[in-house]
């Protein structure tokens, strides 16, 4: 009583035997046998003949119902065999900021391609907008971004919080007296490793106004940082005097180095970067200078290996 089943289902797309006939460049009265031909079997008639456009009978819901459920394990089946004829090779992509493509997952999944030899990983960095629009097309597979989506499409669940943290050159005068709330690189770099009554790993947080009269280097509008920014200074009471905008955060953070501005940065970056005498770093105490990353994805049947590397996302969570 399946034998015909796409014949049957064209004509519930179309509802008109004449156009699914069209769609399946058969003649009408041969499509009209067909279906015929499993109602006989069925006993019951699947389409309402007197009704234009043709409906389904309750026979014929139950019908196309079972049909679909049949038409998804074959296409489950065919992916499967397919990857299997494959021998396992596949490729998976994964979107990021810069930040994160060259510096955190490069390392961090060296352990995944050691247990899955046989994929190919792809990095894509970008800003968030055109990240998401690659997600939802099926060219991501996994997606690390400070954003969570609504969209009922995507799968958004938290991945790691991180805080935002400000960067001012060392031989700026601020620094003299500021001095309780300053980290040396050294200082800020191994801060979370110390002993909880060391003083370098006590520093307070400074407010944010105290730096209202100091020049900015802001990451571009499409970066959730330079949002946040925005809003860090206007929580401070001021509207920040930017004087170079900028794509990326590597960019900024030896920017201030060379003493031009002082910047909002991921505090993980002393982590990548030469220890230099030449930054001083600040814990910010507004709230909205700690955010969480977000492990979005579509869930794709078309590659198997894809929820593999979100258990592999899941269990190892940056700290």
């Amino acid at each position: 009583m399946t034998d015909h089943k796409e014949y049957i289902y064209a004509v519930y797309q179309e509802k008109s035997f004449s156009r699914a006939a069209q769609k399946l460049f058969v003649s009408q009265p041969w499509l009209s046998a067909a279906v015929k031909k499993t109602e006989q079997k069925i006993g019951l008639p699947l389409f309402d003949r007197s009704t234009n456009p043709v409906t389904l009978t309750p026979a014929g819901e139950y019908y196309i119902k079972k049909i679909e459920e049949i038409m998804n394990i074959e296409e489950e089946m065919s992916e499967h065999f397919q990857f299997m004829l494959n021998e396992g090779h596949s490729s998976l992509n994964i979107g990021s900021s810069m930040f994160f493509c060259t510096y955190v997952l490069p390392s961090l999944l060296n352990e995944f391609r050691l247990s899955f030899p046989q994929v190919t990983l792809t990095f894509t960095e970008g800003a968030n907008n055109i990240l998401t629009e690659r997600l939802l097309n099926g060219q991501l597979d996994v997606m690390l971004e400070a954003e969570e989506y609504n969209d009922n499409r995507v799968h958004s669940e938290p991945w790691c919080t991180e805080e935002i943290v400000l960067a001012v050159p060392s031989d700026n005068p601020i620094n003299e007296r500021l001095g309780e709330y300053r980290y040396s690189f050294d200082e800020f770099r191994l801060r979370s490793r110390e002993p909880a009554g060391r003083a370098s790993a006590c520093r307070p947080s400074v407010s944010l106004s105290e730096f209202r009269d100091e020049d900015f280097l802001l990451l571009r509008t499409s970066n959730d940082i330079h949002k946040r920014s925005l809003q860090l200074c206007k929580n401070a009471g001021f509207k920040p005097k930017v004087s170079l905008y900028l794509t990326q955060m590597m960019t900024a953070y030896y920017l201030v180095c060379e003493g031009s501005g002082i910047a909002f940065l991921r505090s993980a970056i002393a982590d990548h970067v030469t220890p230099t005498d030449k930054v001083v770093f600040y814990k910010l105490s507004d709230p909205l200078a700690v955010r969480s990353i977000y492990l979005s994805y579509v869930k794709r049947k078309d590659n198997p290996m894809q929820q593999n590397l979100i258990d592999f996302m899941r269990e190892n969570k940056l700290e």
